[in-house]
């Protein structure tokens, strides 16, 4: 049996390892940014896992839009707590996010002496990679969360308000919030909660420790008396983690709040910034690894380890504390039939929002002839037709971007 693509029981518990050798993989393999994650991870642990099935992997998945922070690194850490426990999902926040952070200041190191046309093939054969993978989940997700004419058009409509207006996500999940719950009938099913993530005093801790960092982080630097160093690393762990806290969408709405705390303040120069920037879109795994590079720059030599640890765990930290702060009530909640309807309504517009973000900047970025649509077809085709591995067509896109 081909252990890659059996089911496991999704009543059963993974082992610790299995988990942390599953994100590993994608670690070191999910291209596109946030948006291509979700195809990832739905394309894994749904279709190929069974870890959770598509409706517990749309509950997670709304859960994390509607919290600040890095939604795509939430919902994996989501889906590791809910298989194996915290200690698992740890883990799995470490073997997806750290070959990121490796590959990011290797390729930054490497790129002064890299092939400017060698740099623009890698590229963009990746960004195609990200609309086959981004297309594939746009099709799972319509016919599993989109399965009648109002789902469909509440889909679409998100789409196009995001595509052609001013109007952000956040309004817009609220509104299909409100209409799911006053047009989409649902039945439920009596709460089954995974003893993983079961409803706990610690809940309030999570929260409470949340609110208690994002104070620290908010209080003027000169409340604590730091000079030099110590100064230094407060600065990157209260802006960094002020970022992590307050961003909603994801990698690319992070750039600029990094951008006011590192640029604006001459820790790291203009060029290091765009170039950090730039490669950040050629790696696997989350655009929030980013802030490893930049910590490392504003260290300099003395602190640039400590500065990029401190940084990245800083950026990342807020967004897993109130998950685990909400997740084991999300799931209980779910067993009421109105909060069904209305998390009903946030799946519809989370495909719409997937919809847009296909639109622009995944689509837009990436096709720029008849040659590279040609390309997503046969690529789309080879994975969701012949159920081809996604490594198997990276080649063809190697060649398009050459081209």
């Amino acid at each position: 049996m081909n252990t890659a693509n059996s089911k496991s029981d999704p009543n059963k518990n993974a082992s610790v390892f299995e988990v942390f050798v599953e994100f590993l993989k994608l670690g070191l393999s999910s291209f596109g940014g946030p948006v291509a994650h979700i195809g990832f991870f739905q394309r894994r642990f749904v279709d190929q896992l069974a870890w959770l099935n598509a409706k517990e992997f749309a509950s997670l998945l709304a859960l994390c839009q509607f919290l600040p922070g890095p939604a795509s690194s939430q919902l994996g850490f989501a889906i590791a707590l809910r298989r194996a426990g915290l200690s698992a999902a740890v883990l799995a926040f470490l073997a997806f996010t750290l070959p990121s952070v490796l590959l990011l200041l290797a390729l930054l190191a490497l790129t002064p002496y890299m092939p400017e046309w060698l740099y623009g093939s890698i590229l963009d054969a990746l960004k195609l990679l990200a609309v086959v993978v981004v297309a594939d989940a746009l099709w799972g997700m319509g016919q599993n969360l989109c399965d009648s004419f109002f789902k469909r058009f509440l889909a679409i409509a998100v789409a196009l308000l995001l595509s052609f207006s001013n109007i952000g996500p956040w309004p817009l999940l609220l509104i299909a919030a409100l209409l799911g719950l006053l047009f989409i009938p649902v039945d439920v099913k009596p709460a089954i909660v995974h003893r993983a993530v079961k409803a706990k005093a610690s809940s309030l801790l999570y929260l409470f420790a949340f609110l208690v960092l994002l104070l620290l982080a908010v209080l003027p630097k000169s409340t604590f008396a730091l000079e030099g160093e110590q100064a230094l690393l407060w600065y990157l762990a209260s802006e960094f983690y002020q970022a992590g806290a307050l961003v909603f969408g994801g990698g690319h709405v992070v750039l600029p709040l990094l951008q006011d705390s590192v640029l604006d303040t001459a820790l790291v120069s203009e060029a290091e910034f765009l170039s950090a920037y730039g490669a950040a879109q050629i790696v696997p795994g989350p655009m929030f690894s980013i802030a490893a590079y930049l910590g490392a720059v504003a260290g300099g030599e003395q602190l640039s380890f400590l500065a990029a640890a401190v940084s990245l765990l800083a950026i990342f930290i807020p967004g897993f504390l109130l998950l685990l702060a909400v997740l084991p009530y999300w799931q209980r909640l779910m067993a009421n039939a109105q909060l069904a309807a209305l998390v009903a309504g946030v799946n519809a517009a989370v495909v719409g929002l997937l919809l847009a973000s296909f639109y622009q900047p995944v689509l837009s970025s990436a096709i720029h002839s008849w040659l590279d649509i040609v390309i997503v077809v046969l690529g789309f085709y080879a994975i969701r037709i012949l159920k081809w591995p996604l490594l198997a067509i990276l080649p063809l896109l190697l060649l398009a971007g050459a081209v």
